[in-house]
């Protein structure tokens, strides 16, 4: 009786310590997870939208399209413009007094760069400094901007007007960068979010589950 004793008290002894070597392997699983989330950067969706180049619809037997820009002193003259339109939207839950972003136009011509750029914000409390001057003789290859604030849920518009080589091909060549401790994912159009939203929808009847896909 005593031996049966002894070893159900080790038993017992035995029975806890795995139960708390396994509680706290879990906790300490789950700790570690909660740490990663709270320490990951903020999330700022960005979307680049490079419209197609404009087509005479008379092809070859057009005359060629000329495009001419005056800034009040001086008439500039274009063969080709190029309109990229960068949208952004800060989905983290950290707030940005202000927010730096750089533009690269990774382009092949060393002469094709941004001209011009125009900026729309939410409200008039919403601003965007502009640190790289931008001129219609001087084509730039990279642009530096200052969205201040850049609160969560805050979101700009940026349109640039591009001076680019005819054959050109915009679609990836156009990158974000900042030197805040940010990550930059994919921001849907509104098309891209309603076919999401919809092939996630369900109905439930009874022991009955249907989902309507794309």
């Amino acid at each position: 009786m005593l031996d049966f004793l002894l070893n159900l008290h080790w038993l017992t002894i035995l029975i806890i310590a795995i139960a708390l070597l396994v509680g706290g392997g879990v906790g300490a699983a789950l700790y570690a997870a909660i740490a990663a989330y709270r320490n990951r950067k903020p999330a700022i969706a960005q979307r680049v939208e490079t419209p197609p180049q404009f087509q005479d619809v008379l092809g070859s037997s057009c005359p060629r399209t000329e495009i001419r820009i005056s800034d009040g002193q001086r008439e500039y003259q274009y063969d080709n413009l190029r309109v990229v339109q960068i949208h952004l939207l800060n989905q983290g839950t950290q707030d940005f007094d202000e927010f730096k972003l750089g533009i690269s136009l990774n382009l092949d011509d060393a002469e094709d760069g941004a001209v011009h750029v125009e900026v729309r914000s939410g409200d008039r409390d919403h601003q965007v400094k502009q640190l790289t001057p931008l001129s219609f003789a001087e084509p730039q290859p990279t642009l530096d901007v200052v969205l201040i604030p850049f609160n969560r849920q805050d979101s700009y518009s940026l349109r640039l007007l591009l001076a680019a080589s005819e054959d050109v091909e915009l679609s990836g060549k156009i990158g974000l960068s900042s030197p805040h401790a940010i990550r930059f994912v994919d921001l849907p159009t509104v098309k891209e979010a309603v076919q999401e939203a919809a092939m996630a929808t369900s109905l439930s009847l009874g022991p009955f589950q249907f989902s309507f896909d794309k």
